[in-house]
């Protein structure tokens, strides 16, 4: 009798959930990524994105997106065939300068459980729609964003706004994948950044 106790409370422990295996990398296949909305004001444009999960799993995110851009260069000038444009993007941890969103400087980038059937996370990218610099920085236009999540090879195809399109002037940051809706840490409503709807 007290053989089989022992035995049974051995297999009990075991598989109890602290030990069970951590959720999976998100792929391209269980994540969809909407442009949620954008704050434009002084040269400065501050794009929120999120990640939803549109699988049954949790899967995990770590790190920052990888962003290219589809269009043309420039505004005023003959648009040419849409191709890959060359745009600079740094990483950032936000709130710099006229950043908003990303995360609080000291903390870490944490590792962000995505829940699965709708979950959401998410991230800013930052930059001017003003060209600056000497020479001023070379303009994009496009209305299609490629995103690669941490450690991916392929691509999500995002859309922008509707009636809207990506402009950015010189380069862009972007800021870390971050739990929930506002892309920051710690977070904040979505009416800090954009007001009460009216």
């Amino acid at each position: 009798m007290t053989v089989v106790l022992v035995a049974w409370c051995s297999v009990s422990i075991g598989s109890s959930p602290a030990n069970a295996a951590a959720a999976a990398s998100c792929t391209t296949v269980s994540v969809r990524i909407a442009d949620y909305n954008t704050v434009v004001g002084a040269g400065s444009v501050n794009d929120l994105f999120w990640i939803k999960n549109v699988s049954r799993q949790a899967c995990t995110l770590r790190g920052y997106v990888r962003v290219a851009y589809v269009g043309v260069y420039g505004i005023g000038t003959p648009y040419k065939n849409h191709h890959r444009l060359t745009i600079r993007e740094v990483h950032s941890y936000g709130r710099n300068g006229n950043d908003i969103g990303g995360l609080k400087k000291g903390l870490p980038i944490p590792r962000v459980t995505v829940q699965p059937d709708g979950g959401l996370a998410s991230f800013w990218l930052a930059g001017t729609d003003e060209p600056v610099g000497n020479p001023p920085g070379r303009c994009i236009v496009s209305y299609k964003m490629l995103v690669w999540l941490p450690g991916s090879s392929t691509s999500i195809t995002v859309q922008p706004l509707r009636a809207n399109g990506f402009y950015w002037c010189g380069g862009f940051a972007a800021h870390p994948i971050l739990p929930g809706k506002s892309g920051s840490d710690p977070p904040r409503p979505l009416s800090y950044y954009f007001g009460t709807p009216g």
